[in-house]
């Protein structure tokens, strides 16, 4: 008798080996090392690439789901290009809804910010709702915060937003009573505050949105964000975004560079204050800010522009002794700027030689075209044009009408279409009379043929007059079909303006 076989073993009853996440997390070291690789190096196609491999074999941390998500939110705001971003933060939520990868309350923030940046808001909606259900580890007071400013966004009222405020102090606020955790900050995320401040400046409780810029300010002073301070920048009138941005200074906290831009601008606007100004550049270097060269232009512009406007002050021993000083602070601006890496550009000349027209200053405008070559810099259409606008107030035929010869060559040499600011320079040198441009530009012929015609040349002070004057009389424009579509348009984009350069005439003597 045969000995009696052992039971075959069925599929149902075997033990398939499963390896641990440290084991599997060892055998895909490799590929787990090049995608935080390309996290931090902002790769977000080669990271996403080797996501879904990672993703199903489950060795994705938390903090890996928070970097990625921010470097997509970062990414989207260098780009703003949505085709390339959004295809990835659907694939997240989907993952996050499903479990397949696990949450961060970080990455739910910076997921619905780009949402909200994107005005994708039905999606923020969709994943709000999922999130509001989920524990600490997908939602906290932070994604309270960012949900605050979705819905702001969106027109929802201050009411309903300052319930979702004490909804996350309720929730997140630990041992605190809500009212106090309110009044006072204690136990609140800054994010949170950030949220209920927008909420409160983007509807017009100004003095609730201050009395949550003093909470934030006194509990985190070197913590608070930028952008809350940035709120009040765009927000509140120029005396108070003055005040706000020093307070920024002040705490190492200096706000972006193109903040400051638009904040000089309205300063010299509204109150013409040089000082303040200066004290802003000051203080935003100090604080450790990189400033551009639009700042340069814009002390440059103040300081000129607070030179007397009447012409006839602007001569005499007194005038040249306070011109000179002036003269002497721009260039110390320059050197400063200078020191921090910041050279002038195109336009800090351009600045300079504007002014020296308004301010009828030969000098200055010649001394500014000077200047630019000293610097190494070839002039730009910008450049052109405002020497032809300089050489019209100071009323110089001789250097207009070469201005605008200069401004014709190049845009012919570097094949740049023209601009209608072009033709607006050419007609408003109220300076020379009208008879002057055609004296300057126009050939022989055209004058015999507007006396012919009984043309009396006059300085019309209506511009309008003047383009359809102008308009009607270029002699290589036959077409009245295109000479009526100027006309009636004023639209000089599609004007040949070389056409008035094309047989350069001497001058007459006797304008």
């Amino acid at each position: 008798m045969m000995p009696r076989g052992k039971a075959s073993t069925t599929l149902d009853q075997t033990v398939i080996p499963q390896l641990s996440t440290g084991e599997l997390r060892s055998i895909y070291s490799q590929e787990l090392f090049v995608f935080r690789c390309d996290i931090t190096a902002a790769q977000i196609s080669s990271a996403m690439t080797s996501y879904p491999t990672l993703r199903d074999v489950g060795v994705l941390t938390p903090d890996d789901i928070s970097n990625l998500s921010r470097q997509i939110h970062t990414k989207y705001r260098l780009s703003r290009s949505e085709s390339e971003v959004f295809k990835h933060i659907e694939q997240l939520i989907t993952d996050l809804r499903s479990g397949e990868i696990p949450g961060h309350p970080l990455a739910s923030v910076h997921l619905m910010s780009c949402l909200k940046d994107m005005e994708r808001f039905e999606v923020a909606n969709e994943f709000w709702k999922w999130l509001i259900d989920q524990d600490e580890t997908h939602c906290d007071a932070r994604v309270y915060g960012v949900a605050i400013e979705n819905y702001t966004y969106q027109g929802v009222t201050q009411g309903e937003l300052e319930k979702m405020f004490m909804e996350a102090l309720e929730r997140y606020s630990e041992t605190v009573d809500p009212k106090i955790a309110r009044d006072t900050g204690k136990a609140t995320r800054l994010m949170l505050l950030q949220g209920i401040i927008t909420a409160r400046i983007l509807h017009g409780d100004w003095r609730g949105a201050y009395e949550g810029f003093d909470i934030s300010v006194r509990l985190y002073p070197t913590l608070t964000p930028a952008r809350i301070y940035e709120l009040f920048l765009y927000e509140r009138p120029v005396k108070e975004a003055y005040i706000v941005f020093l307070m920024a200074c002040r705490a190492g906290t200096p706000p972006r560079p193109p903040t400051l831009t638009p904040l000089l601008k309205e300063i010299w606007a509204k109150h013409r204050d040089v000082k303040a100004m200066i004290r802003l550049v000051y203080a935003f270097v100090g604080a450790g800010g990189k400033p551009f060269p639009q700042h340069l232009n814009s002390l440059i512009f103040a300081i000129l522009g607070s030179l007397p406007g009447d012409v006839s002050k602007n001569k005499g021993e007194e005038f040249d002794k306070m011109f000179g000083a002036t003269m002497a602070l721009i260039r110390d601006l320059i050197s400063a700027f200078g020191r921090l890496q910041v050279f002038p550009s195109e336009g800090t000349f351009n600045t300079i030689i504007s002014l020296g027209g308004k301010l009828q200053r030969l000098d200055l405008v010649h001394g500014g075209m000077k200047e630019l070559l000293a610097a190494h810099l070839e002039p730009n259409m910008v450049t052109h044009r405002t020497i032809v606008n300089a050489f019209g107030e100071i009323g110089d035929r001789e250097q207009f009408q070469a201005g605008w010869r200069g401004l014709c060559a190049a845009r012919k040499e570097f094949k740049m279409p023209w601009d209608i600011k072009d033709f607006i320079a050419l007609i408003k040198a109220c300076h020379l009379p009208f008879s002057s441009y055609l004296r300057c530009m126009y050939v022989n012929y055209v004058k015999g043929r507007l006396k012919s015609q009984h043309a009396r040349l006059r300085p019309w002070r209506d511009r309008s007059q003047q383009i359809r004057y102008v308009a009607r009389n270029i002699p290589p424009i036959h077409s009245k079909d295109f000479q009526n579509a100027i006309t009636n348009a004023q639209c000089f984009h599609r004007f040949p303006p070389h056409y008035i350069c094309r047989r350069p005439v001497t001058p007459s003597k006797n304008p």
